[in-house]
């Protein structure tokens, strides 16, 4: 890192009286010595939101007595108050007596006790900002659309003023790679791959979603070890989708941003509008009744009609979105069952034959206490 990890040691004091020199008073000024013992391991964890924990390893030389080590981070975006420095081995008798900061400096000194001359391996850790960590994914989508590779990249930039010779790099889900990392550069690693996922295409049509009145065309992974996946959470990052083509290569379909997706939920990425399936909407009554006061209840049906042009039967998930207390009269008619998603969501599973043979469905439904 750009900093510098110093110790002194109490002898210094004496070698510098035998050759003349005059010493400082403790409390005006620190003894260095420019000794930097080198950095024997250093681990980066990224378990943290928006900082990284670097743990790093060295082995001092300590005089028996009372020594000082000397710690500066000028420059660099690290929490002094996360810095944490002990012993390797739990058992020693080396003890940290003191931390002190001196004033108007990026710096701290511990002082330590040693039972005798010996070297002791150390632990330095602390919290460390301004490395910016991103998720993306590449899905390779084979040419029946059954099945895709799904690639897991982590990319990393470093802001924080410091510099990595070789660091392991340890991702949230535990996967390491090694790396030297540079004062803002950036890497980009495979951190995992998954072969022969199963997907789903589906088709929604959402008044509300983007693209208002146009069928949504959908790739959707579910994040189970059943399905290919389900090792771990897959994070929130760009999936940008490929397709093979039959012929040995690959052509861009196009990209959408998954979300964080927890173990058994899926992931659904947009791949465009259907070209291909047409829903027209039509609100065919939406009277006000049982009014009292300030408060009254409404009467709605919608109805769609529902046409697919391909040359094979396809089904279309219908999202209704009704706000408020409501219910659903028994003449509405058209759908074979519904899912209630949440008090004001419900979806409908339409089968569409093919050639464009319309389906029709009317939704018949009364919203209750409304102001």
């Amino acid at each position: 890192m750009n900093k510098r990890l110093i110790f002194t040691l109490a002898g210094a004091a004496l070698v510098a009286s035998a050759i003349g020199i005059a010493q400082p008073e403790p409390a005006q000024a620190r003894i260095k010595l420019a000794t930097l013992p080198d950095k024997e391991a250093v681990v980066v964890r990224f378990d943290h939101a928006s900082q990284v924990l670097v743990e790093e390893e060295r082995t001092i030389s300590l005089q028996k007595g009372v020594n000082t080590v000397d710690f500066s981070w000028a420059g660099t975006n690290i929490d002094k108050g996360s810095i944490v420095f002990r012993p390797v081995d739990g058992a020693s008798k080396v003890e940290i007596l003191s931390t002190s900061y001196p004033p108007g400096e990026a710096a701290l000194t511990w002082a330590i006790s040693s039972p005798d001359a010996r070297s002791e391996k150390f632990r330095l850790s602390y919290l460390m900002a301004n490395i910016q960590r991103e998720t993306d994914y590449r899905a390779i989508v084979s040419n029946d659309e059954s099945t895709l590779t799904f690639k897991h990249y982590f990319k990393i930039r470093n802001w924080s003023g410091g510099h990595f010779d070789s660091a392991d790099f340890i991702t949230r889900d535990g996967k390491t790679f090694e790396k030297a990392l540079d004062q803002g550069e950036a890497k980009r690693v495979l951190v995992n791959k998954w072969d022969k996922v199963k997907l789903t295409k589906e088709y929604t049509y959402d008044l509300t979603r983007q693209y208002e009145g146009k069928v949504m065309t959908d790739y959707v992974l579910k994040n189970t070890k059943e399905m290919g996946l389900g090792g771990i959470p897959l994070e929130y990052g760009k999936v940008r989708i490929y397709q093979d083509d039959g012929k040995g290569t690959t052509a861009f379909t196009g990209e959408d941003w998954g979300q964080f997706t927890p173990i058994g939920d899926d992931m659904r990425l947009n791949i465009g509008i259907a070209q291909d399936i047409k829903v027209e909407y039509k609100k065919m009554t939406n009277d006000i009744e049982n009014r009292r006061g300030n408060v009254y209840d409404t009467n709605e049906v919608d109805e769609y009609e529902i046409k697919n042009f391909k040359d094979s039967e396809a089904t279309l998930t219908l999202v209704l979105r009704v706000q408020g207390e409501w219910e659903m009269q028994k003449d509405s008619s058209g759908y074979e069952s519904f899912e209630r998603i949440d008090n004001e969501t419900i979806k409908f599973k339409v089968k569409c034959p093919a050639k464009g043979t319309p389906v029709k469905l009317k939704f018949h439904y009364k919203r209750l206490n409304n102001w």
